[in-house]
């Protein structure tokens, strides 16, 4: 190791301990690092200058006399980082600071959708610095996350939406980079989904998929704590696997796709042709009738569904299948439960045996680009959680 990795090293261990462990006092850091009293001394000295620690209170002197040691606390919102997504009719910025805690947030309306993707990046850019410039006890901003829909390299910051024209491999992170001064990462809007649940979780799964029911069927997977991106960042479309026996025609253009028979278009469609009446807005109203047609369609789907991701889950071997993470698929609980039976009863048996299903809610969105942004920050300064490289 060189020095400046040891120095590195050496501050990341006394700010991993100030923040797990709260106030403590030079002594105390020496004691539970193994570090020099001098290397603590330098150690400490810088993080007070960098304004990520601060003296506050002080404990009381052994009786032998000496004087009372100060005690030093992580300061959270010494950097801030931000999480963007489209939501809807919406674009939204949210500001955490290094804990994860969100701070602040906002809604604006998107850009036209007539827009150009430049148009897109640059109301995100001014929605960020509005934010931040009217919180200015925040500390600087460190790094961004966008959380879009469509297809998102990670690796080169590239972003294709397919059924747009001319919106392929689009360098979004590197325009917004530019105009907000710091580091920023893309992730895909499921995979920001199934990141952020993980985040929360006391102890993560180290192998996860999420199945994601909303406009499309997309899903997102983690294997060995990492997230699976693919070789174009297209890894997940579970929605456009087909299944046997469908001739439905797909936005894709293609015919019997997952998302052809299973999304909240076809439901919404169909609960139109069968009640006569307009669809509900969630899976939980459509259940909440009570009509026989109406649960039989949500069976068929579910069934559908739990196929398709019997086929993941055989592949993968996951500990745990999320399901949900939008206000389409929220708080549903009939059709949730079938595909849960369902999809236990299709997978390998070595693969179901002690599978855990659960569901999600769309708030594990925002914590997932919060989490992205976060790993993006320096060494000593992420989150211990790494889901993505």
């Amino acid at each position: 190791m060189s020095t400046a990795d040891i120095r590195e090293a050496n501050v990341g261990a006394v700010c991993r301990l100030l923040r797990e462990r709260g106030g403590l006092t030079r002594a105390e850091l020496g004691r539970l690092s193994g570090l020099t009293r001098p290397t603590i001394l330098a150690v400490v000295q810088q993080l007070v200058a960098d304004g990520l620690v601060v003296e506050e209170g002080q404990v009381k002197a052994a009786s032998g006399g000496g004087r009372p040691g100060s005690l030093l606390h992580f300061r959270s919102r010494a950097r801030v980082v931000a999480a963007v997504r489209m939501r809807g009719a919406q674009f939204e910025v949210t500001i955490a600071d290094l804990a994860g805690v969100v701070l602040a947030d906002s809604l604006v309306p998107a850009v036209a959708k007539t827009a150009d993707w430049t148009d897109v990046v640059a109301a995100f850019a001014a929605q960020i610095t509005g934010l931040r410039a009217a919180r200015p006890d925040f500390g600087p901003l460190a790094a961004v996350a966008m959380t879009l829909p469509g297809s998102i390299d990670r690796a080169r910051g590239l972003w294709t939406m397919a059924r747009l024209d001319d919106w392929s491999d689009l360098p979004a992170a590197d325009a917004l980079a530019a105009a907000v001064g710091v580091p920023v990462g893309l992730v895909n809007v499921v995979a920001a989904t199934l990141i952020g649940q993980l985040a929360m979780e006391p102890e993560p799964a180290r192998s996860a998929t999420l199945v994601y029911l909303g406009r499309g069927v997309g899903s997102a997977a983690t294997v060995g704590g990492r997230l699976i991106d693919g070789v174009t960042g297209s890894a997940g479309e579970l929605g456009h696997c087909v299944l046997p026996g469908i001739d439905e025609q797909c936005r894709c253009g293609r015919r019997g796709c997952v998302e052809s028979v299973t999304s909240s278009l076809h439901l919404s469609r169909e609960f139109e042709r069968i009640t006569g009446r307009p669809a509900p807005a969630t899976l939980a109203e459509m259940e909440a009738t009570g009509e026989k047609a109406v649960l039989a369609l949500l069976e068929r789907a579910a069934c559908r569904l739990a196929l398709a991701a019997s086929w993941q889950v055989n592949i993968i071997n996951p500990a745990v299948v999320y399901f949900g993470g939008n206000s389409f698929a929220d708080r549903s609980t009939w059709f949730f439960e079938r595909f849960a039976e369902e999809l236990r009863a299709l997978a390998h048996g070595p693969n179901s045996a002690g599978l855990a299903v659960r569901q999600l809610s769309s708030t594990s969105t925002v914590r997932g680009a919060i989490q992205v942004a976060s790993e993006m920050l320096p060494a000593f300064l992420r989150p211990a959680l790494r889901v993505v490289r």
